[in-house]
């Protein structure tokens, strides 16, 4: 505390994104070394099988690695903050505080960067987590309309649902991961029976803007978006981007 800037990452060997995201925290390793900066992966699987992955990696992963033998880094960083997905990275600023989290590659540099320089805006990143919170919100209103009785009761559950979403999309700001997150679950999560697509579409291209158009995922989200909504034409524009953004050769494929 005082000395060092962390940047804690949770991956794992089998995720195709956490594989894509493995040389850019290498880079960011490299840049801010001198700067006090120290980043850590780290992953619940065996070491006999986290060895021979970093080792066949080389260079490519040249950053700390460790396994988190039972759990109490995964309960203590994914879990407090209801994270499911990987990869996910949080920054730990020189006072000991989660200063910012997301996906490795959507939005972490710039937060780094304001972080070590000491201009990082850390109200603003308490407002993205409020976002998040809302964003279960939002969910649970969804949910909750489903099982309503009545006709009536049901549009009262979903107008409420509209109005906590969008504030969703406001509080987010320029947190691109959580603007994506928020639209792809709204647009393909089988749970959901009524989607707003309107709104998803709203989030994907904030997602979309905040990314400066150079995140694969959040590209092909505003894409899925842009479909749904009757947009066939603009859809397959972004996808095409998606496709040439993308490095990993698994994900291009999918994507295509």
């Amino acid at each position: 505390k005082g000395k060092q800037v962390f940047v804690i990452e949770f991956w794992a060997t089998w995720c195709p994104p956490c594989r894509k995201a493995i040389p850019h925290l290498s880079e960011i390793q490299k840049k801010y070394k001198d700067k006090g900066v120290v980043v850590v992966g780290i992953t619940e699987e065996e070491p006999d099988i986290v060895k021979p992955f970093v080792k066949e990696a080389g260079d490519n992963m040249d950053y700390t690695v460790a396994v988190d033998r039972d759990g109490t880094m995964n309960e203590a960083y994914m879990e407090a903050f209801g994270i499911d997905g990987i990869p996910h990275a949080f920054i730990v600023d020189k006072e000991g505080r989660i200063a910012w989290h997301g996906h490795p590659e959507v939005g972490m540099d710039k937060a780094l960067e304001e972080i070590v320089g000491g201009k990082y805006d850390l109200e603003a990143a308490r407002r993205e987590d409020r976002a998040r919170r809302l964003g279960n919100e939002y969910f649970e209103l969804l949910a909750k309309a489903d099982e309503a009785r009545t006709e009536k009761a049901k549009k009262e559950i979903l107008k409420k649902a509209g109005e906590v979403g969008a504030e969703v999309v406001k509080q987010a700001g320029r947190n691109a991961d959580l603007l994506n997150g928020f639209a792809w679950t709204i647009l393909t999560a089988p749970r959901i029976k009524v989607r707003d697509l309107d709104l998803a579409l709203k989030a994907a291209k904030a997602a979309y803007d905040a990314s400066e158009g150079r995140s694969a995922d959040v590209a092909d989200t505003y894409a899925r978006a842009l479909f749904d909504t009757g947009k066939k034409a603009e859809a397959v524009k972004y996808q095409k981007k998606a496709i040439e953004l993308c490095k990993d050769e698994k994900m291009r494929s999918d994507l295509k």
